[in-house]
């Protein structure tokens, strides 16, 4: 190829790539894609320990070996794949493993991420603060709208921003 082929080439491709951006603009990240697993629930999604005790498997059996065992009920983990009775799923830390389906309950719960976690009487920071909560401490689920989400702890209700938890999906609204 010639010099000045090449640099056409360049040049074409330089304009082509201009078009694109002008013709694609940049749309915001895609949400999580969610589909119906076998359950009949969508994947995926998020649901609490159901007991004090639950063992995490490598694989969707009892024959598989315990990876470790979760001592927290109520404790909230993210579905993301079904497999008969069992359920994998992603932990607050990144951790994934296998959980047998009666181990885990449709109640959702949070795990407050922030230390110091302002919840407020209303979903506006310049609301009175109802209660403080201290990093790694679960609520109960109550509602989500428009990036806020309503709590229970222990009887302290209260709003606080969606992105200081874990335990609902990104732009999720729950009422």
């Amino acid at each position: 190829m010639t010099a000045r082929r090449k640099y056409g080439f360049r040049k074409l491709l330089a304009l082509l790539l201009c078009a694109l951006v002008i013709v694609c603009p940049a749309t915001a990240p895609a949400k999580e894609k969610v589909v119906i697993g076998k359950s009949g629930y969508p994947v995926p999604r998020f649901v609490s320990l159901a007991k004090d005790t639950v063992n995490v498997r490598t694989g969707p059996d009892r024959q598989y070996p315990i990876k470790w065992i979760f001592k927290r009920r109520g404790l909230p983990v993210k579905v993301v794949a079904e497999y008969g009775e069992w359920r994998k799923f992603i932990d607050s830390e990144g951790a994934t493993g296998w959980i047998w389906g009666s181990l885990v309950s449709s109640r959702r719960t949070v795990l407050i991420l922030d230390q110091n976690l302002a919840l407020y009487e209303k979903p506006d920071r310049e609301s009175d603060v109802t209660v403080v909560a201290e990093g790694g401490v679960i609520g109960e689920l109550l509602e989500c709208e428009s990036g806020w989400c309503r709590l229970d702890i222990q009887g302290f209700k209260g709003w606080t921003r969606q992105d200081s938890l874990w335990g609902t999906l990104e732009g999720e609204e729950l009422d």
